[in-house]
């Protein structure tokens, strides 16, 4: 009999390993099945011990050592993917089975492989990532180049993307003339589809594109030689659940321990990469492009100008906009409009008081929609509706006013104007589906003269270029005070930029940003040169790393919570501060923030302080916003 230690692969477990006792015959990285309080579950054997020279231990261990279940899957995961797990844990200061139960899907656990793979490469010297930037044209061209020079010296190639979407996207694009080789893997498919794509990886003796989200990188191709992370600015890599993660951190720990080379690519990097790139961290595959060159017209309209205003109100179109909308629609063309926020506008101010409407269940600022029969603010965080038509409840005053222009509106100035001119629209009021959004897009793609608006979310699914395209209102973004939120309004006007052929309007009221000339220019370089000083100045990432620790709770409950956990870090000069966004529960969110040097972290002792909290504390290192 042996003692075996495994990593359950779970969640909210707080123990790294546990201890179980079974035959001779498991092998260590076996997937087996453990009895875990009142369920059985997967774990990984990382370790065992003949039980003879483990007695005086089991005797005096204050519960009773149990047996392990069935052998679900002999040898599942290499020790270089379970080494990344274990490297990803510590930098996430969380446990390795909490980030295996991510990056371990459930259909390979339920269908684990058990044929050989071909033949493992010879490992090469481990090295630095390599990076391209350059639009998704050249881009992709590149990647049909290396991926051919792979196949041709017998290796394959594992192509991460952040989402299903992008994954059909590129499909389309690189998959052409090697279709028969390459496999699809995302959790979008079905028992049947996993199987079937499972066999193409396995049983080919042909090198392979195996295309797939982080959490496939468990089903492993030994001749795999290089991965590939494309799309590395995407904020769709960091784990929106506990344990808060980000998997470009895992993968590329797994390219490292795996000695595989790693290239990560995007239209924009993340300014995080360009400075290690800088630094002499990574190496760039191909040169790459400061400026991204554009074949539309890119016009930069100011709101605050003469000609855009009138006498009553602010205008939601401006005239360039409005003679592009009338363009679209003469010369059979389409356009994609593009809207920050949802509903009619963002926020509602008192006129008199400058009170802000606010959810009564959770306090949130409620957003102004309208329906058939009536306007109404609805909570985007608790989901409450009431009618738009009361009073401020500081001064009781009717005098309420919107600020912002959310795409409602936007929709609502179009319909006024151009009563003949077919629009849809993609935002999360009206695409509940995956299936709704693509048909949606495909109506538009089948509809010349027609408009789009869409959100962030419409990008996701508007891969393909457009005649037009027009910002009709980004600005409410410059308001958040985040410091990562002047990379993502440049990234997100790159991406619009990139989808234009023949224009690309932004309308404005902050026309002097630097941001605005920076990105009609797709001027990479200029940005990220203020971008790294401004953080440099304040001590943000890249030159250091938050941690921030959330409580939820009643307001006097979890500030308490909060100022007890402050005082085991106060080596480290803990803020405490409350959350803007609360919990779904309606109470208050206190966060506790740490900022320590980049090149401190992991640091064993702080990581110590970390496992000791209760399991209610939600934990983010390197989190994507502090707000």
């Amino acid at each position: 009999m042996q003692v075996y230690t495994v990593i359950p692969i779970t969640k909210g477990i707080g123990k790294e390993t546990l201890s179980y006792f079974g035959p001779d015959s498991i092998d260590l990285g076996s997937l087996v099945n453990i009895p875990l309080r009142s369920k059985t579950r997967n774990a990984i054997v990382v370790e065992k011990r003949d039980i003879g020279t483990e007695k005086a231990n089991i005797k005096s261990s204050t519960f009773a050592l149990r047996k392990i279940g069935k052998v679900v899957a002999e040898s599942l995961l290499s020790s270089g993917f379970m080494e990344a797990a274990r490297l990803t844990a510590t930098f996430s200061a969380c446990t390795t089975g909490a980030i295996l139960a991510h990056v371990v899907p459930k259909l390979v656990l339920e269908y684990p492989s058990k044929k050989p793979s071909p033949k493992r490469l010879k490992e090469g010297v481990r090295r630095e990532p390599l990076v391209l930037q350059a639009d998704d044209q050249d881009r992709i061209a590149h990647y049909k180049s290396f991926i051919r020079g792979e196949f041709a010296r017998n290796a394959s190639v594992f192509f991460c993307v952040p989402t299903i979407e992008d994954i059909r996207f590129i499909k389309d694009e690189i998959g052409k003339g090697i279709s028969d080789y390459t496999a699809i893997f995302h959790s979008g498919l079905s028992k049947k589809e996993f199987q079937r794509e499972l066999d193409k990886v396995l049983d080919k003796s042909h090198p392979v594109l195996i295309l797939g989200t982080p959490a496939f990188l468990s089903i492993e191709r030994d001749d795999v030689g290089s991965i590939i992370l494309d799309r590395e600015n995407s904020r769709s890599y960091r784990v929106q659940t506990r344990p808060y993660f980000d998997l470009r951190v895992f993968v590329k720990h797994f390219a490292t321990c795996s000695s595989r080379k790693l290239i990560f690519g995007d239209m924009m990097l993340s300014v995080e990469a360009l400075y290690k790139l800088k630094n002499d961290e990574y190496s760039e595959l191909s040169p790459i492009k400061s400026r991204l060159l554009s074949s539309a017209e890119n016009l930069l309209v100011d709101m605050k100008g003469e000609k855009n205003k009138i006498i009553k109100d602010f205008r939601v179109l401006s005239l360039e906009l409005e003679a592009l909308i009338d363009k679209t629609k003469e010369e059979s063309e389409q356009l994609f409009i593009f809207s920050g926020r949802k509903g009619l506008a963002p926020v509602t101010v008192c006129g008199d008081c400058g009170q802000v409407v606010t959810c009564r269940v959770c306090s949130a600022p409620v957003v102004l929609y309208s329906s058939k029969s009536r306007n109404f603010f609805k909570c985007n965080k608790c989901g409450e509706e009431r009618d738009s038509m009361e009073r401020c409840t500081n001064c009781d005053s009717w005098k309420l006013t919107t600020l912002g222009i959310g795409i409602e509106l936007v929709e609502s100035e179009i319909k006024k104007k151009f009563p003949n001119i077919k629009i849809l629209r993609i935002d999360k009021e009206t695409i509940k589906t995956e299936k709704k959004a693509q048909e949606i897009v495909k109506k538009f793609e089948d509809s010349p003269g027609s408009i789009l608006l869409g959100t962030e979310m419409a990008l996701v699914y508007l891969k393909h270029s457009v005649e037009n395209v027009a910002v009709a209102s980004i600005d409410s973004l410059l308001s958040i005070p985040d410091f990562r939120i002047n990379e993502k309004i440049f990234y997100t006007l790159l991406t619009l930029r990139g989808r234009a052929r023949k224009v690309f309007v932004v309308q404005t009221r902050n026309a002097s940003n630097t941001i605005f000339d920076y990105a009609l220019k797709g001027n990479i370089t200029d940005f990220y040169r203020e971008e790294v000083d401004d953080r440099k100045k304040f001590s943000y990432p890249p030159f250091s790393i938050f941690i921030k620790l959330s409580i939820e709770g009643r307001d006097s409950t979890a500030r308490m919570e909060a100022e007890r956990i402050a005082t085991i870090f106060e080596e480290e000069s803990p803020i405490v501060f409350e959350s803007r966004a609360l919990s779904k529960r309606g109470g208050s969110v206190v966060n506790i923030l740490i900022r320590l040097p980049a090149s401190s972290w992991p640091n064993l002792d702080i990581i110590k302080k970390i496992e000791s909290l209760p399991l209610s504390v939600a934990i983010r290192v390197d989190p994507e916003t502090l707000l």
